[in-house]
């Protein structure tokens, strides 16, 4: 098992079954998709830690429900895809003005807990394609992903562990038909860079429980 896996901590809300990831290392923490702001500050207080770095995979709102509370309160800097930093600033590119219809439809089930519609600031640290940096010696590569949505970004640690977003969700093939979603664009692009990530990842999704990336995986994932 990788050494890092073992510092990851994985927090699911349970309405839209987003997940958010808590990397830390000794009394320092990275937060990929902040969703719910409580549990991931309780989280944060009872390991005696503080977030450095956030990282958004993608602009849709239960993956970014969080990032206001988080900002006010430890003003700590957000990295996203140039994309991505656009979309959270529109309520209808991250889909909060209709997520209740949304989960409604997903679900069956009237929402009864009110999804509020909300923009976010732009992100501090933006980039186009690629991206890479070094967090606690960790080495992180950035690879946008356009598909799912124009902004959605996969995030590799080390070649090792993959963040993926709302790619290789488990039981479910690459969703393009939502706000900000471009099918020629994950055609063109998406697609090939997901075909050309090394097997044997440790894969974390944005919804499900984290697997290791096989050739049989890709396939049944449609590529």
């Amino acid at each position: 098992m990788n050494i890092l896996a073992n510092h990851i901590a994985c927090i699911t809300d349970p309405l839209t079954t987003s997940n958010c990831y808590i990397i830390s290392m000794e009394q320092h923490a990275l937060i990929i998709d902040p969703n719910l702001p409580d549990a991931i500050i309780s989280h944060l207080t009872a390991n005696h830690l503080y977030p450095e770095l956030i990282l958004l995979t993608h602009e849709h709102c239960d993956h970014i429900s969080g990032l206001n509370r988080l900002r006010e309160i430890y003003h700590c800097p957000v990295l996203a895809s140039t994309d991505c930093s656009n979309g959270i600033q529109n309520s209808k590119r991250n889909m909060s003005h209709i997520m209740e219809t949304y989960l409604y439809f997903r679900t069956h089930q009237l929402c009864t807990t009110p999804y509020p519609e909300f923009t976010c600031a732009p992100a501090d640290i933006t980039f186009v394609n690629t991206h890479t940096f070094t967090w606690n010696s960790y080495h992180c590569a950035c690879l946008q992903v356009p598909g799912h949505t124009l902004g959605s970004t996969c995030f590799i640690f080390d070649h090792s562990i993959l963040f993926s977003g709302d790619y290789f969700i488990p039981g479910e093939q690459v969703i393009t038909r939502l706000p900000g979603g471009d099918p020629l664009a994950y055609e063109k692009k998406g697609r090939p860079r997901l075909q050309s990530l090394p097997l044997s990842l440790l894969t974390y999704p944005g919804h499900g429980s984290h697997f290791i990336l096989t050739e049989e995986q890709k396939h049944a994932y449609g590529l």
